[in-house]
C-alpha cells in the first residue's frame, strides 16, 4: 500500500510512470477514483479562459428623455400665438388702444423669450443628469463583474487549498497507521507471526 502511495504522488508531481505501475494505481479502486478527480480538476486548471466583458449597448436600455423636442416645440407654438394675437390686435382694435396692447405685448413677448431660456436650462441640466446617470451605471456595472471575477477566482484558490490540505492530513494519518501496524509486527516474537 505503501508503494501504491508514493505512485500515486509521484504520478501527481507530474512523474512519468511505467505502465505496469500506472496499471498498479488503475488496479486500486480508491488511487482509480483519485486518479480521475485528479484528472478532472487539471482539465479545469488547463481549460479555464478569461471571459471578455460584452460589449454594452448603453442606449438600448436606458431610455433618453425626449424633452429637447418637447421643449422645442412649445417653443415655436408660444412663438406663434404671439405673432398671431399681435397681428389681430392691429387689425381689429383702434389705433389708440393698439398702442397701450402693443406695449403689452411687447412684455409678453420678453416673458416668452425668459421662458424659452429657462426652458433651455432645465434641457441641459436634464442631458448632463442622464449622462452622469449612464456613466455611473456604467461604473456599478464594471465593478459588479471585476468582483464576480476576483471571488470566483478566490473561490478556486480556496477550494484547490483545502484539496491539497486534506490530502496531506490523509497521507499523514495513513503513514502514522503504518507505523503502528509496523510496530507491532515488530514487536511479536517470530513464532508468533508464523501462526498467525
Amino acid at each position: 500500500m505503501a508503494s501504491l502511495e508514493s505512485l500515486f504522488e509521484q504520478w501527481l508531481d507530474g512523474k512519468v510512470l511505467s505502465d505496469k505501475q500506472l496499471q498498479q494505481l488503475e488496479n486500486t479502486p480508491e488511487y482509480a477514483a483519485l486518479m480521475s478527480q485528479a484528472q478532472v480538476w487539471q482539465q479545469h486548471s488547463r481549460d479555464y479562459k478569461a471571459v471578455p466583458v460584452p460589449i454594452w449597448d448603453r442606449q438600448s436600455t436606458i431610455s433618453q428623455f425626449s424633452a429637447v423636442r418637447l421643449f422645442s416645440v412649445a417653443g415655436a407654438w408660444a412663438v406663434a400665438a404671439s405673432v398671431l394675437v399681435c397681428s389681430l390686435i392691429f387689425l381689429v382694435l383702434p389705433q389708440s388702444d393698439a398702442q397701450g396692447l402693443l406695449t403689452q405685448v411687447t412684455k409678453q413677448t420678453h416673458l416668452l423669450q425668459s421662458q424659452q431660456k429657462q426652458i433651455d436650462q432645465m434641457q441641459k441640466i436634464i442631458t448632463a443628469q442622464n449622462q452622469l446617470q449612464q456613466q455611473q451605471m456604467y461604473q456599478l456595472a464594471k465593478e459588479a463583474i471585476a468582483t464576480g471575477r476576483v471571488e470566483r477566482q478566490e473561490d478556486i484558490a480556496s477550494l484547490i487549498t483545502y484539496i491539497k490540505t486534506q490530502r496531506a492530513q490523509d497521507q499523514a494519518y495513513l503513514r502514522m497507521q503504518l507505523n503502528d501496524l509496523a510496530e507491532q509486527v515488530q514487536e511479536q516474537p517470530t513464532a508468533a507471526i508464523a501462526k498467525n
